[in-house]
Parts: C-alpha cells; structure tokens; sequence
C-alpha cells in the first residue's frame, strides 16, 4: 500500500506541475474526488468566534475603509514603508479557498502596488490547528494570481503569544485603540470602549485554548457512567459531549432523571482540589420559593450545605 500510494503522489505532483495548478485549486479538486470515492476527508476543527471578535473584525474593516489615517498608522505599525496607501477594500470573513475563512483581508494600493493585509483576530478564542500556516498559504495564493505582496496580520493583546512568531507582522491590540481617531470624541470612545471591553474580558477569562485532555475526560467519564447506569438501572439522562473543552470545564450540567420536574437537576463538578478527589454533586432547583427553602433545611442531610446563587436558585 504504501509503494502504491508513493507511486500515487508522484504521478499527482506531476500533473500539478505540469498544468500549472496552484495549491488551492489541487487541494479542492482532489478533496471533491476523494468524497466522491466516499473516502472520509476530515476537516480540521475551527474553535467558535466570540461575539467580540466578530465585532472586532466589523469595526477595523469600517476603520480602514472610512479612515486614511488609521490605514496608515497600521500599515506602519506592520513595518511596511510607502509615500502611498489607499485603501481598495476591506471584507470580513474571507474564504480561504478550501481552508476556512480569515478573520479580515484588507486590499490597497502602495505606491502603485497591489498590497493585501491578511488579519487574524485574536482575543479569547483558541487556536485552531495549523491557523498562521493556513494563512501563509492563502496569501501566497493571492500572490499567485496577481497581488503583488500579502503579508500575513495578528492582531491580538499584548500578553497574547500563541502563533504570533508564525505571522509576518503582528500589532498589539492596545496600540490598535490609539490608532483610532475621530473628529467626534463621542465617536471615538465609543470604538476605542469596544476594544477596551474586549481587553477587559481577556484579562478576566485568558484565551480559552481547547484542551484535548480535558475532552478526553468528559468522553471517558461519559463511558464510565453509561456502562454503570446500565448496569443498575438508573435512568439518569447526562448532556452530550461537546466537541471541544477548555480550561476549568469541569461541570456536567444537567443531568436530569424521569422523575425530577424540569425545574430541578443535578451538576457534578468532577473535581475541585487534591483533597476533593471525587467532587462536588450539586441539587439545583430553579426557581425556589421560599416555602420550599425551608423544606430543604428541613429534610436536608447534616453534611449538605444549602445556599444560593443568581436571584432564584
């Protein structure tokens, strides 16, 4: 098989070579034959964007079409030299051919050059596998087909590391705020507070990187539980797995049973500290009036411990 497949691959980059054929245009072409083989082509995963990168990414494409100046000083801070730098387009989301999409790609003209800027948001989400190598690919992609330079972007905070030697230039997003100015101050603070939130909620959470060890966790645990429930008979009803966990996702959240009404479950937190090696199982009810409060202290066991959280439970 694997002379067989050597022999395969050869005969395939000669074809590529010989036609002319770009990377992207081989790589769908022979992932579309593939399936059509039924041969499985798994995709590589893509953590969720947050609400805020989103919003970031809208907020620097209206920036560098609405506001020379901050093209410029980005352009700058990316350590590209020019006399030139107008802005063509700026489109959020761009497909990068078969690999995903990007965060941004801003398209200009420097000193009568086509230039793209290839940008990558980064607050909290993770890293999803291969991302600065997907980006160098694309841009070389453009560069294949008529762009004259794509240099790849990071922009992300300060203390953020991940792939950001992995990208050609990077700017810290601090230094994206001061960019953005405005003849409006109200206008001004407003754009700057987006990126002042967004710092705020890195800081409280980290980068929420996903944790293949933590998954692993919740799929054996999930193993283990179906294989003693159906031994004992308990119908206790547990939530699916995820696709991805991170860190100090540690609850399973809800777990329900037939004769529980909907307003009551069970959350295991299957650990807490060293000493706590099994963790803690929670009875949530919500809401809880208060009647039943003071039948809860009532018929509670003496090592339970009864208290509240949010406004009804």
């Amino acid at each position: 098989m694997g002379d067989k497949l050597g022999r395969i691959s050869g005969e395939i980059a000669d074809i590529i070579q010989r036609e002319g054929v770009d990377y992207h245009q081989a790589k769908a072409v022979f992932r579309d034959a593939l399936k059509n083989t039924g041969v499985h082509t798994p995709t590589d995963p893509q953590p969720q964007k947050s609400v805020q990168e989103t919003e970031m990414d809208h907020l620097l494409a209206e920036e560098f079409w609405c506001n020379p100046n901050f093209a410029e000083l980005f352009a700058v801070a990316c350590d590209l030299q020019f006399e030139t730098f107008q802005v063509l387009g700026a489109t959020p989301e761009p497909p990068l051919g078969s690999d995903g999409y990007g965060d941004l790609l801003v398209e200009a003209d420097m000193d009568g050059q086509r230039i793209g800027l290839l940008i990558e948001d980064k607050i909290t989400a993770g890293t999803p596998p291969r991302q600065a190598e997907r980006y160098a690919d694309y841009a070389e992609h453009l560069r294949l087909n008529g762009w004259d330079r794509v240099i790849t972007v990071l922009v992300a905070p300060a203390a953020y590391r991940g792939e950001r030697d992995q990208y050609e230039a990077s700017v810290d997003l601090e230094e994206v705020a001061e960019m953005i100015d405005s003849p409006d101050p109200l206008r001004r603070d407003y754009r700057r507070n987006i990126i002042k939130r967004a710092l705020e909620k890195k800081e409280r959470i980290g980068v929420q990187n996903p944790d293949p060890v933590l998954h692993r966790i919740h799929a054996d645990y999930r193993d283990w539980v179906k294989e003693r429930h159906r031994v004992s008979g308990h119908p206790y009803e547990f939530p699916r797995l995820e696709k991805e966990y991170h860190d100090k996702d540690v609850w399973i959240d809800k777990i329900r049973h037939p004769d529980f009404p909907n307003h009551i479950w069970l959350r295991h937190r299957f650990w807490t500290s060293q000493k706590a090696a099994t963790g803690m199982v929670d009875l949530i009810i919500s809401p809880a009036t208060a009647v039943l409060r003071e039948h809860l202290h009532a018929a509670a066991p003496q090592e339970a411990i009864i208290s509240t959280y949010g406004r009804k439970k």
